[in-house]
């Protein structure tokens, strides 16, 4: 049973990128549901930080930053046991110090599962359509059908998807409906599993890019992940492929995709993420016609956006009465902390609180 003394710490947004943190309803919903105390931090100095982590039993942050040297305060040193971020990715957050320490880190991964799998296949769908150079014709007046080939045609073509996560599945299950082949690597996953996802998995990156027609990455970015898709792989792709990034910019090694583009190696690219963000209006993605971009917005609906928030509460009380969080992101934290219990399903945590 869940204990209702647990104490939350909202760290909230410096400043706004795509809320304000003035109301944190949704954020704290989950721990006023199991009747416990939700804090919005109010400090502006490390040392406020530190002295408001000792009076927590887990923290949530949501756009505020947070130092590694912060962790030395928490886990096995202090009474705030993990920290909850908002988002998929993890890139910003020092996984290791945090294991060193017994500080267990979750984040909100699969609250955005839906756009960003329907992101990727709209990008694709767009650039198989040519709808660029289709859009900005019609528009400046030239009404033509002078630039109709080579066009793409889905059906029997490949899908080349890099991660068979939450997101890749997603992605994999939606192309296939357009009769797409769908390939992917993942190191970390079955072929037996892959197979059940209606995926056909393959052994190298390389491989992958010499057989697909159009290729997602769709996996974190870490020292392994950053430029995979590179100059040897871009190099391996067919002239007629398409690249789709809707995961983190510095996957691919963008100076390498803009020479490819520039000196027609492959046939083009949609992207929803960048190396550099705000991307550089000088950029040279920016003016090709056969591009298309977003400005990393994948993940939005207002559906996903309170359904990330309201995942946040559920991760910190999980970790707040002694479960391990639904998306660990730190693994190895398993050998520096006390035994910890499986992660139920949130209604079944109300339930058992006599809640539900």
């Amino acid at each position: 049973m869940a204990d209702s003394n647990i104490r939350v710490l909202y760290l909230g947004p410096r400043r706004n990128i795509a809320h304000s943190g003035a109301n944190t309803e949704q954020q704290s919903r989950a721990v006023t549901d199991i009747g416990g105390e939700f804090i919005r931090y109010e400090g502006e100095s490390d040392g406020e930080l530190i002295e408001a982590l000792k009076d927590a039993d887990v923290a949530i942050n949501q756009g505020h930053g947070f130092k590694p040297e912060f962790f030395q305060h928490m886990g096995n040193n202090g009474r705030c046991k993990g920290l909850v971020s908002f988002g998929h990715g993890y890139d910003a957050m020092d996984l290791q110090s945090a294991v060193d320490n017994g500080v267990v880190l979750s984040n909100t991964a699969s609250f955005g599962t839906e756009e960003v799998s329907n992101h990727t296949i709209m990008l694709l769908l767009v650039c198989s359509r040519k709808f660029v150079r289709h859009n900005n014709l019609t528009k400046s007046g030239t009404w033509t059908r002078e630039h109709l080939p080579p066009m793409g045609h889905l059906s029997d073509q490949t899908l080349g998807i890099i991660g068979l996560g939450n997101i890749g599945r997603a992605v994999a299950r939606k192309a296939r409906a357009f009769g797409l082949h769908v390939i992917a690597y993942d190191p970390f996953v079955s072929s037996w599993d892959a197979k059940e996802y209606g995926v056909e998995s393959v052994a190298t990156p390389l491989e992958l890019a010499q057989r697909s027609d159009y290729i997602s990455p769709h996996t974190y970015l870490t020292d392994e992940t950053r430029h995979m898709v590179g100059k040897e792989f871009i190099a391996a792709m067919k002239p007629t492929a398409y690249v789709i990034n809707c995961s983190r910019g510095p996957v691919i090694d963008e100076q390498e995709l803009i020479k490819a583009l520039q000196e027609g190696r492959i046939a083009g690219a949609g992207l929803d993420v960048f190396e550099k963000e705000p991307v550089d209006p000088a950029n040279p993605l920016l003016r090709m016609e056969n591009v298309a971009v977003t400005n990393h917005y994948a993940s939005y609906s207002e559906v996903a956006w309170e359904r990330g928030n309201t995942q946040l509460g559920e991760e910190a009380v999980r970790i707040a009465i002694g479960q391990w969080p639904m998306s660990l992101i730190n693994p190895d934290v398993r050998s520096t902390v006390p035994p910890r219990a499986w992660p139920k399903e949130w209604k079944v945590i109300l339930a058992e609180a006599g809640k539900g």
